[in-house]
């Protein structure tokens, strides 16, 4: 299948990367890791993600300058990334051959083909197999992209998807010169005042029950107007509700116009993709969400709840 999909790229003269909306460093990892790949190889290719603002905590990726809000007028091929379902690119259908690349168990299998990997740790690690498949070699910018979206995805090789292959991946892409120190400071070290203020929050606004093994927060419109804080700056939020030690799940719903944005963490037994893919989301055993456009936030909690059988 990875010979297949190569076959396809090499086919197509128009190529659109494309990830999920509200994106974290996987997603556009992955993305711009095959940009300068398929440039080189004379392709017109186009990065789109159709959130505004993007997290600028991004920004020293190789090509983020790059990224559009849009579709070009002219598509042969689209590639997705990191992306459960295609609702969630935030685009209307094309009539185009789609290669769905994904690492999420959830994931719904919408494209032409489908490069679903769920053992492996990050959509960007699919992305490295399909350039080892097809023997193209590992350049700095492409190695930067990978490692980036792996070290994310893995929370820092703390994550329970960190097994020895993620390491034998990280090594294989600092020796392609990836830098992990400098990669570490971008991603840690540049928070805005505006993203403490949203963290320190949604600690106040924290709510603790069954014993304290559920905990779960509510962050308004209001709250980020307040802080001054942007929608990312919420990415992670409901790790720090994870982080306290007595919590096995960790909820945080976020306000949208129309409803709330809901992420689920657990750290036990709880398999929180099955509570999310039971409201019409997706993601991993022990990381998860989904969307409703319930306005009722106390009904969501509790839903969660019964769902999780707690």
């Amino acid at each position: 299948m990875y010979q297949e999909a190569w076959r396809l790229i090499t086919q197509s003269r128009y190529i659109t990367l494309i990830s999920h909306v509200n994106p974290d460093g996987d997603a556009l990892g992955s993305s711009l890791a095959l940009y300068p790949i398929l440039k080189e190889m004379g392709k017109k290719v186009t990065v789109v993600n159709v959130t505004t603002p993007l997290p600028i905590r991004y920004d020293f990726l190789p090509n983020f300058d790059r990224i559009k809000t849009a579709l070009p007028s002219r598509v042969d091929l689209l590639i997705s990334f990191d992306c459960g379902s295609f609702d969630r690119l935030g685009i209307e259908p094309v009539d185009v051959p789609l290669i769905n690349i994904d690492h999420h168990i959830t994931n719904t299998r919408y494209g032409t083909l489908n490069l679903i990997e769920e053992h492996l740790p990050s959509a960007s690690s699919v992305v490295l197999k399909l350039l080892h498949e097809n023997g193209v070699p590992l350049r700095r910018d492409v190695a930067t992209c990978i490692y980036t979206a792996l070290a994310e995805d893995t929370g820092f090789f703390s994550y329970e998807n960190v097994t020895a292959h993620a390491f034998e991946i990280a090594a294989e892409l600092i020796e392609a010169k990836a830098d992990p120190v400098t990669v570490a400071k971008n991603l840690k070290e540049r928070n805005s005042l505006a993203k403490l203020r949203l963290e320190a929050l949604t600690i106040e606004k924290l709510q603790l029950i069954y014993h304290a093994m559920v905990g779960y927060a509510v962050l308004t419109l209001e709250d980020f107007a307040v802080t001054g804080a942007l929608r990312s700056d919420s990415d992670a939020c409901v790790d720090i509700i994870r982080s306290l030690a007595t919590v096995e799940v960790a909820i945080l719903l976020i306000e949208e116009h129309e409803g709330y944005k809901i992420s689920l963490r657990s750290k036990g037994s709880i398999d929180v993709s099955q509570i999310a893919i039971a409201f019409g989301g997706g993601g991993h055993k022990r990381a998860a969400g989904f969307n409703t456009k319930s306005k009722n936030a106390q009904e969501i909690i509790d839903n969660i709840i019964e769902k999780a059988g707690i």
